[in-house]
Parts: C-alpha cells; sequence; structure tokens
C-alpha cells in the first residue's frame, strides 16, 4: 500500500503549479517558458476552468512538459518580478495591460511579456491556445 501511496502523490506533485521565483529562476537555466495565471476567488469562469480544463490529463501533459505553470491570486498582496523590476501583482497586470481575469501571461526566461489572452477557455481552445505559443516561441 506504501508504494501505492508514493506514486500517487508524484503524479499530483509533477502538476503542482511552482513558485513565481521557481519558475524564473527554472526558466533562466533550461529556457522552458512561464505561464502565468491571473485569478481570484471569486472568479467563475476562473473557478471553472480550474475544475475543468486544468483537471484535463492532455492539459496537464501539456502544461507539465513545456511550461512551468504559475497561479497568481490577484487578491494577495504580493510582488513580482515584472519587466526587469519587482511590483506588485496589480502593478504587473496594469503594465501589461491585463484588463480582466482570467489572464493567461506567457514569459520568456527573462520575464519578459511574449504573450497574452484574458478570459475563460474550454479545454480544446486551451490546448490550442498552448501549443500556438510553443510553437511561435520555437521560431
Amino acid at each position: 500500500m506504501k508504494k501505492f501511496v508514493s506514486i500517487l502523490i508524484v503524479i499530483n506533485l509533477s502538476f503542482a503549479t511552482v513558485s513565481y521565483r521557481d519558475a524564473i529562476e527554472g526558466s533562466k537555466k533550461n529556457g522552458k517558458p512561464i505561464l502565468v495565471e491571473f485569478y481570484a476567488s471569486w472568479c467563475i469562469p476562473c473557478l471553472e476552468m480550474e475544475k475543468t480544463v486544468f483537471k484535463d490529463p492532455a492539459v496537464k501533459k501539456e502544461l507539465r512538459d513545456n511550461f512551468y505553470f504559475v497561479r497568481l491570486d490577484t487578491e494577495k498582496d504580493q510582488e513580482i518580478f515584472c519587466e526587469g523590476e519587482t511590483l506588485p501583482i496589480l502593478s504587473c497586470m496594469a503594465l501589461w495591460e491585463v484588463e480582466g481575469i482570467p489572464a493567461f501571461a506567457v514569459l520568456d526566461r527573462e520575464g519578459k511579456l511574449k504573450h497574452l489572452a484574458t478570459g475563460d477557455f474550454k479545454k480544446n481552445e486551451f490546448l490550442n491556445f498552448l501549443k500556438a505559443i510553443k510553437a511561435d516561441l520555437k521560431k
């Protein structure tokens, strides 16, 4: 039974989001892009995506294999590295002209914004978004 429990823990952690700091450091080392989701606990589309899109095995695999996935709660008083400086989350969102949530920012290894999408996605739309970003970043 212990082996089974250990395997489940590893599987669950393989999709765990990482901290923003760890994503920036990891991306600098290996070039894997960062996907930041801006969300809030009161955001109905955010909650719906969490229950459906982010539970889908294909989405989990795409995120795990090709991105550092960071979820940032816009209600938390937290500062993040944004365009070369450390700013509160809401200031960073304003700098990137994020107009609503959920919002998805794709950052390069330097923490610079490469792509931004606002609004909720269905599973196939989100997978297409991720694949398009991956293809664009390879150019």
